[in-house]
Formats: structure tokens, sequence, C-alpha cells
């Protein structure tokens, strides 16, 4: 043989023999979830990792009753995230692979406890997280729910995600806040939310949202899930979702107006060294339930109560939330100073550290106009 073929042959023994890294996905601790919670008795951080447990995990043969949960809590203790991931070689041989990491819920007594940004320095150091995870916050106890038996998916990580999914079907849904979304706000020195989970029930729910103070970078309150229709307007998120109006609103009876688009758009102006600012909210509706009795449809302006009526209401949820921002915990969380910068940039130039002492005293006016397009199925052609 040829010795250029024999070299060439040799070669190929160890071209051909396959992937020499590949892992067995047994082999492999794969997360799902995370979990990180502040352990008062021993004045330690803690962090709950939700394995994926492959052979239990339902086939198309196997029967679904009776079945192990397909996932595996592990929770451990210590004084940081690195020593808690590296102490986990000494339960598992299984190493925790975070590559496919959904969500990472975190608890308010975590954020009282420690600065948001020194939470978060691993997952924006390590090449192993992604910054596109989304984060989220409880109240309560964060291994109660990941313990919880999902409503929907297999693992209570992949639940918790979802949720958040649903924002453009219910306005009353934060918007997904991921590990880069809180880098970037933390590095802006910027008040921000964190959406909320609750337990209700025994089922995994969105609920409102957490405040993290800029300054202190703290856990420092919660916007209650009846008011986040406030914070997307201000957000301007609102894609669907509906509007509610009962009979004391509208004459003959409730009725929903389902919400097909809107937006938000703001106009400021300086008097003196007083900020002001009009938000003006444009909403566009269609006819989605009516418990009117007497309602009628063929009349010349009918429509107007109703749009008036709903312009009320989103203009009373949008109000509600500032007054909490300005005078409850007197912080913006609602990122206000982002249309002083982009409007009027002089003055947040000479004013930009004074911004916790002005936005409280701020003067804010909102316009609501809500325009009804369509009537259903039915699709009458009425008169205005």
């Amino acid at each position: 043989m040829p010795r250029k073929v024999f070299f060439t042959s040799w070669i190929l023994l160890f071209v051909l023999t396959g992937c020499w890294d590949i892992k067995e996905i047994e082999d492999v601790g794969i997360v799902t979830g995370m979990g990180l919670d502040f352990n008062e008795e021993t004045d330690e951080l803690t962090m709950i990792n939700q394995y994926v447990v492959p052979a239990r995990i339902p086939t198309q043969q196997s029967s679904s009753q009776h079945q192990s949960d397909p996932y595996q809590n592990i929770s451990q203790s210590g004084k940081t995230f690195f020593e808690i991931i590296r102490n986990n070689s000494l339960e598992s041989n299984r190493p925790p692979n975070y590559t496919h990491l959904k969500s990472i819920l975190a608890s308010t007594a975590l954020f009282e406890k420690e600065r948001a940004d020194q939470v978060i320095d691993l997952f924006i150091r390590d090449h192993e997280f992604r910054r596109t995870t989304p984060v989220y916050l409880t109240r309560g106890p964060v291994l109660d729910i990941l313990n919880t038996e999902p409503a929907k998916e297999l693992f209570p990580s992949i639940q918790i995600k979802s949720l958040s999914e649903n924002f453009q079907k219910n306005n009353q849904n934060p918007t997904n806040l991921s590990i880069g979304d809180m880098s970037q706000l933390i590095s802006e020195d910027k008040s921000f939310l964190i959406p909320g989970i609750t337990l209700n029930e025994g089922n995994i729910k969105s609920s409102g949202a957490g405040i993290i103070e800029a300054e202190s970078s703290n856990y420092v309150g919660w916007i209650d899930v009846e008011d986040m229709e406030g914070v997307r307007y201000i957000h301007n998120t609102v894609q669907g979702g509906f509007i509610y109006l009962d009979e004391e609103m509208v004459q003959e009876g409730p009725i929903i107006l389902e919400i097909k688009g809107s937006k938000t758009k703001f106009q400021t102006k300086v008097t003196g060294d007083e900020p002001e600012m009009t938000l003006q909210i444009a909403t566009s509706t269609v006819l989605a339930e009516d418990w009117g009795t007497g309602r009628d449809v063929y009349k010349a302006g009918w429509k107007k109560e109703i749009e008036e009526a709903s312009n009320n209401v989103i203009q009373g949820k949008v109000e509600r939330v500032l007054k909490i921002a300005q005078q409850e915990y007197r912080i913006d969380f609602l990122d206000i100073s982002k249309w002083i910068q982009i409007h009027e940039p002089k003055y947040w130039k000479e004013h930009e550290k004074e911004w916790n002492e002005i936005f409280p005293d701020m003067n804010f006016n909102v316009e609501v106009t809500t325009e009804i397009t369509d009537f259903g199925t039915q699709n009458f052609n009425t008169e205005e």
C-alpha cells in the first residue's frame, strides 16, 4: 500500500468514529427551570434546579396515569450561586446544563435582602446562561411553585413562561422581562417591574408585578393584577384584551369590547423648570358581547355612550397607576423618564440627577379615544 493511501486511511479511522465527545441525554443534567430564594434560618442564598428526568417523560406507548413527575427539584443553599452550582456535584454525577433554561423564578424575600444587580451578575457573565431567559417574581416560597403540578405543561418552569406569552389576549398579564432586559435597566439606573407569579387554589397563575427600585436595586412593593392594565397602556404594549362596561356605565346592560389595537403617544412640554406630559391613547375595538336587553344598534349615534364609557374606564386605570407611582411609591417604575429624555433632551441633561425628586410632582394629562369599528359576525352597517 502506498504511504499516502495508508496515511489517509489512518486519518479516516478517527474521522468516521462518530462524535467523540457526545453525551447521552441520561448523563446530562438538563435544567428547565431555576428558583432563587433566601434562606432566613441560615442567612444564605438558595437555588432550586428543576431537572428533566427523561425516563419519566410520557410517550404514546406509556400511560399517563399514576406516572411520576418528569422533573426533579434539587434545592441547595450557599453564600454564592456559583458555589451552589459547583456543589451540585456532591449530590449528582450529572452536572447541571442551563442551555435549555426556560424561566427563572425569584422571591421578593431574596430581592429584599440582596441587590438585583448582584443577584443577576452570574447569569450575565456565564456563557451557558442565555440573556433571553425570562425572569419572574413571587411573594411566596419559590419551591412551593416549582413543586406544583402544572395545569397544561409537563414542567412548572415551562408553565410559568407560557403565562406571560398570553399578554396579547389579556392586558392584566405583564410582558416578559428577560435577564438581558434587567441588565440594561439596571445599567441605566432605572426602576422597573418584574412579572409576578402566584399559587391560586393550587394553580400557577400570573399575578401583577414586583417593583425594583433603581437606587437601592431592591424590591420595594407590588403592583396588583388589577392595575396591570394601566401599566400596559403606559408602556404602550396593549395589543388585545377586552374592556368590560357594566350597567352603571352604559344603559341597557353590560357590554364587552374586544381590543383590536391600541397606541399611546407621549406629548411633553417644559414650563420653567416644570415638565408636563400628556398621554394620548387611541384604542380600536369591536363589539364582542352584548348583555343589553333594549339596545338599538340601528339608532344613530348609539356607539357614542359606549365609546365615552370606555374612554373613562381606560383613563381611570392609567391615572390610578400614575397615582400609585407618584404618591404611594414615589418611584418612576413606568419608565416615564424615557420620553422626557427623548422629547426634552436639554431639560433631561440639566435635571437627570434630580429626576427622583421631580417625578412625584410632575403633572400628567390622560386623553383617551375609543373607536368601535366592527360588530362581530353580524357586521351591522349603522349610521353614526
